[in-house]
């Protein structure tokens, strides 16, 4: 992959993160704010993908700036997701409420006034980042992939539901994300099931929001044992259904059926 059409790809969704951070600093919706924090993940991946298979290190170095932001916004997304559940599970916690809703404005307040500061520093990061990109050979994007999905199998066989399960979805997103861009190198040297892989990260996904959803609602401040309860019913269904995904899980990721002619 040459430079150029690396430069290409990173500029696309660069430019898609930096529509989602001006929406955001505009108007303060906070689905602008989500997909400006999915967008930096997106950006995370192919760096991450460009890194390896060139061996360049310093790409994610020069992204730090950016991943800052992200973290920055967190907080403020968090508190967002936490209203949004209280709601889902009908919690009865006014001052819970509140709490979380003074988060998002005032964060959300604070974050917005450092808005230029942060479109400059999302400029400087970019030029960096361009500047250090090097030509790719297509073996090594195929190699990569296959190297990850190996990675994910073995993790797959001794992983339990607990930070190592989610550390597995972070590994597939990449490869789910990069796809596209990675879909040259790999026709007639690895199959990639895009859809099982895809199905497989939104299932433990699910098992994570899960997760976090019961630790919020375990907390001292909310302890409330039967919304507890409810999710983790809910989960041990989930975990189920992920168990039985993740069953040879290599087979599975690069085995993709023809398409029938009709």
């Amino acid at each position: 992959m040459k430079i150029k059409e690396q430069a290409k790809y990173v500029d696309r969704e660069w430019g898609a993160m930096d529509a989602r951070l001006v929406a955001f600093l505009e108007n303060g919706d906070q689905e602008d704010l989500h997909k400006f924090r999915v967008q930096i993940k997106k950006l995370r991946a192919m760096l991450s993908l460009f890194g390896h298979a060139s061996k360049e290190n310093t790409l994610l170095k020069y992204f730090k700036p950016v991943r800052k932001i992200f973290r920055e916004a967190g907080d403020i997304r968090n508190a967002h997701v936490n209203l949004e559940l209280s709601h889902r599970y009908q919690l009865k916690n006014e001052q819970f409420e509140l709490g979380q809703q003074q988060i998002i404005t005032e964060g959300g307040e604070a974050f917005r006034s450092k808005g230029q500061a942060f479109l400059k520093a999302i400029k400087t990061a970019r030029k960096q980042l361009i500047k250090q990109l090097k030509k790719i050979d297509d073996s090594r994007i195929a190699a990569y992939y296959k190297t990850q999905l190996e990675q994910i199998a073995a993790n797959l066989t001794v992983s339990v539901f607990n930070e190592e399960m989610h550390t597995n979805r972070k590994l597939i997103k990449i490869l789910v994300y990069n796809h596209k861009l990675a879909e040259t190198a790999l026709t007639g040297s690895l199959q990639f099931n895009i859809d099982y892989l895809d199905k497989l990260q939104e299932a433990i996904g699910k098992w994570h929001d899960n997760l976090l959803a019961e630790q919020l609602f375990s907390t001292p401040e909310l302890n409330d044992k039967a919304i507890v309860g409810k999710i983790k019913r809910l989960n041990a269904k989930v975990k189920r259904g992920i168990t039985t995904l993740a069953e040879d899980f290599l087979t599975k990721a690069t085995t993709v059926e023809p398409a029938l002619n009709i």
